[in-house]
């Protein structure tokens, strides 16, 4: 290059330079994987940016919008996204491209790993002068269940990958879901803080951001009533069972269940009692049938007011599994035991509780019934009964018994709403106010709340005046620990509140598929 080239190219760059003022490091950052997170409204701000200063407050309160906690120095949502980029940038890097920046990376930046990953290797034909037989690779990301649902809408999305050129570069197929619409969900629900204006040093920490709760799948409900309950064993030995279950200690069995129950009425007046059994994974049990479902619900003297003695499936939830039934019970206390015997009869797990029951529910009257923590609430594939357990206008809800959520999960709050106040026939104007407090495994208190907002009513079909109210706070930010949540609904057609509250623990949830599988390069 001769010298008045090199002057001149040293004046553009100057001239460039002074115009846009940006280091490489600020104008990379808007061209890495934060641009997934970015909304439409973000994008038209940064291109105004001007400056290095202007850049780095942009960055500053992006960041700050999406953290959980502005009251403590660390931002777990941050934290979280670069564990992820620093995870892609590990498994999917091929010649010359970070993996953050791949295909792969961009979906499990935004929606985190899938359920299962399938592989496929499939011939393609010999090119010119090739000695080899090149292969066209293909992996297949899974995702199932709640991750499914809250992320594409849908109960199971299927993202293929291939690898056409065998360069490692696998190139996102076109397919049934919307990637771009999914995203920009993504984006809009991860700011917590959308009306922050500077980095805030001290302040209530914001609860996470809420996800919409699944509207319920349509349903026709038959009327069939609870049946009369047994009040004696047909099996001597699951009598026997619950006694030395009762009497015992510790668990016999070494296998922990866990038995959550609700109150219910239904649109005919009929009062029920739903009963869930929760097995978690580490119980090592299969989904499928071969069970029995057998139980006594007994009153303060002993003498049982139900027995449950009857052939069971047991329904995967996610990782765990489920069967639920609904009970016919007078008013009172009781003490309800329940257990699981396999194929050949033997009892092999057992759990109880204690029950306080109303007996009876005025179908007319403003009520509540309990609040449901879960992490799994999907469609019903099949018209519901009035008394089926934990159904609501065709939509499922499972109570996690346990009460224990990943990392990786969103932790849903479920509310029915009975009656609720309308003004001129309109929907209800309910609000409500979230707080949680806990302490984190170090010992470190930590406390979130979020200012009352209108909440989304959702009448249950073929349930007149029947309302659920929930959402999903994902929990990737949380540090594992125990927590208190509590729910205040507000009635502001009647002027009437609630107050619900339930404790959980938070567990370490996996950053990335499981080791067994992990995803090809």
């Amino acid at each position: 290059m001769s010298i008045r080239k090199f002057l001149i190219a040293m004046v553009v760059a100057t001239v460039a330079t002074s115009a846009f003022a940006l280091t490489p490091e600020h104008t990379e950052w808007a061209k890495g994987p934060a641009s997934y997170l970015m909304t439409k409204e973000e994008q038209a701000q940064w291109k105004n940016v001007k400056s290095d200063d202007e850049a780095q407050k942009f960055i500053d309160l992006f960041w700050a919008r999406r953290d959980p906690t502005p009251t403590t120095p660390e931002n777990e949502f941050k934290a979280a996204f670069d564990e992820r980029v620093r995870y892609t940038d590990d498994k999917f890097s091929y010649p010359r491209h970070k993996g953050s920046m791949s295909d792969r990376g961009k979906v499990f930046i935004l929606f985190g790993p899938p359920s299962r990953i399938e592989r496929a290797t499939a011939p393609q034909p010999p090119s010119a002068g090739s000695v080899t037989e090149p292969t066209e690779m293909s992996v297949t990301w899974l995702y199932e269940g709640n991750a499914a649902m809250t992320n594409f809408g849908l109960q199971r999305a299927e993202l293929k990958f291939t690898d056409r050129f065998g360069n490692e570069d696998y190139r996102l197929e076109p397919g049934r879901v919307n990637i771009a619409a999914a995203g920009e969900k993504v984006a809009a629900t991860a700011i917590t803080q959308p009306k922050l204006t500077e980095v805030p040093k001290y302040g209530q920490a914001a609860a996470p951001a809420p996800k919409p709760m699944t509207a319920p799948a349509p349903a026709t409900p038959a009327v069939v009533p609870v049946a009369p309950a047994m009040t004696e064993f047909k099996t001597p030995a699951y009598k026997t069972a619950v006694t030395e279950f009762n009497a015992a200690k510790k668990n016999p069995y070494g296998k922990d269940i866990f038995v959550t129950y609700g109150e219910g009425v239904t649109d005919s007046g009929e009062y029920f009692v739903p009963v869930s059994i929760y097995v978690p994974k580490a119980a090592g049990f299969a989904a499928g049938t071969g069970f029995t479902l057998f139980g006594s619900v007994d009153d303060a003297n002993g003498a049982p007011v139900a027995v449950v003695e009857e052939p069971v499936t047991l329904t995967a939830t996610k990782d765990d599994l489920f069967v639920d039934k609904s009970l016919k019970l007078p008013a009172g206390k009781y003490h309800g035991t329940f257990g699981l015997a396999d194929a050949s009869g033997k009892p092999v797990a057992m759990a109880s509780t204690d029950m306080e029951l109303a007996g009876s529910i005025d179908k007319g009257a403003e009520s509540v019934a309990k609040m449901i923590l879960a992490n799994n609430i999907f469609p019903m594939t099949e018209a519901q009964q009035p008394t089926e357990p934990y159904a609501y206008g065709g939509l499922k809800v499972v109570p996690k018994g346990d009460k224990i959520f990943s990392q990786a999960d969103d932790l849903w709050y479920f509310i029915e709403v009975r009656n609720p106040g309308r003004a001129e026939d309109t929907t209800p104007k309910i609000q409500t106010k979230i707080d949680v407090e806990g302490t984190d495994t170090t010992g470190k208190k930590i406390k979130m709340s979020a200012p009352p907002s209108e909440a989304t009513a959702t009448e249950f079909k073929g349930m007149p005046n029947h309302f659920g109210i929930g959402s999903a706070i994902p929990l990737a930010s949380f540090r594992p620990g125990s927590y208190n949540i509590t729910i205040k609904l507000m009635d502001t057609v009647n002027k009437t509140s609630y107050t619900m509250k339930d404790a959980f623990k938070v567990v370490p949830g996996p950053a990335a598929p499981a080791p067994a599988t992990p995803p090809a390069k």
